[in-house]
C-alpha cells in the first residue's frame, strides 16, 4: 500500500493537480485523496479506472505502485511479484496482495469495496446493532414475564426495518456512495429516500395491523409507499438526467 501511495503522490504532482482538483475529477472529497496518499486507505474498485485514466497510467501500474518497465529490465525478484493464472492477475507489494479477476478486485483476500467502510457506514452499523439488540431483549423479556408474545413480535420485526431506515438515512450523507452513484448515471438521493419510505410504510403496516388486527385495511400502507417510490424514482431520474 505504501508503494501505491508514493506513486499516486508522484503522478498527481506530475499532472500539476492539487488533492482538491483530483478529488473533484473523481467526484469524491479531498480528504479521501489525502488518505490514499498517506496509506490510510485504498480507492474503491469503481474509482481505480477513472483514477488511472486521469493520471495517465494503467490500473495494474497504479496497484503495483510502480510504472511499467520492459520485462527484460526486471530483476527475477520483480518478475515474481506478478502472477497470472487463467483470468486472475495477482500483484504483491510488501504485506499487501491485490487480485484482479472477472469477479472483481480483492485486497488481501477481501473484496475491494468491502475492505474499507466509510464513516457513515460504521456509525449506522453500530446504531443498527444496538437497535436490534434492544428490540430482541425487550421482546424476550416482556414475553417471558407477561406471556405477551403476540402482538409484541412486531418489535424485533420493526427494529429490523428500522435498520433499513437508519442505513438509508446515513447513505444520504455518505459522499463516497453518492459520488459512486453519480458516476453510474444514477440519482444519488432517490434510492435512499425510497428505501426510507418503504421501510417506514412496512413498520406502520406491521405495528398497526398486528396490534389492532387490521390486516385487511393496513395493506394500503406499503401499497402507498410503493406508489410514492415510483413517483419519486421517475421524477428524480428525469431531474438528474436533465441537469447532467
Amino acid at each position: 500500500m505504501a508503494k501505491f501511495s508514493e506513486l499516486l503522490y508522484e503522478l498527481r504532482k506530475e499532472k500539476n493537480l492539487t488533492q482538491s482538483e483530483l478529488a473533484e475529477k473523481l467526484g469524491i472529497t479531498n480528504k479521501a485523496v489525502s488518505k490514499w496518499e498517506t496509506g490510510e486507505a485504498m480507492p474503491d474498485t469503481a474509482q481505480l479506472l477513472p483514477l488511472a485514466e486521469i493520471l495517465g497510467v494503467s490500473v495494474d501500474e497504479l496497484l503495483r505502485g510502480e510504472r511499467r518497465i520492459a520485462e527484460e529490465e526486471k530483476s527475477p525478484q520483480e518478475r515474481d511479484e506478478l502472477f497470472v493464472d487463467h483470468d486472475t492477475v495477482r500483484f504483491s507489494s510488501g504485506k499487501d496482495t491485490v487480485d484482479i479477476s472477472s469477479k472483481g478486485v480483492y485486497i488481501n483476500g477481501v473484496k475491494a469495496e468491502h475492505a474499507k467502510k466509510t464513516v457513515p457506514e460504521r456509525i449506522s452499523g453500530c446504531i443498527c446493532a444496538a437497535l436490534i439488540a434492544v428490540a430482541i431483549i425487550t421482546y424476550i423479556s416482556i414475553g417471558c414475564l407477561s406471556g405477551l408474545w403476540h402482538p409484541l413480535w412486531c418489535i424485533p420485526a420493526s427494529a429490523a426495518l428500522g435498520c433499513g431506515v437508519v442505513g438509508c438515512t446515513f447513505d444520504l450523507f455518505d459522499r463516497e456512495k453518492k459520488a459512486a452513484k453519480r458516476r453510474k448515471g444514477e440519482n444519488p438521493y432517490t434510492g435512499s429516500i425510497c428505501g426510507i419510505i418503504m421501510c417506514v410504510s412496512l413498520i406502520i403496516f406491521l405495528c398497526v395491523a398486528s396490534v389492532c388486527n387490521m390486516w385487511n385495511i393496513m395493506w394500503i400502507s406499503p401499497a402507498a409507499g410503493g406508489c410514492a417510490c415510483i413517483v419519486i424514482g421517475t421524477a428524480g431520474g428525469a431531474f438528474f438526467n436533465k441537469n447532467k
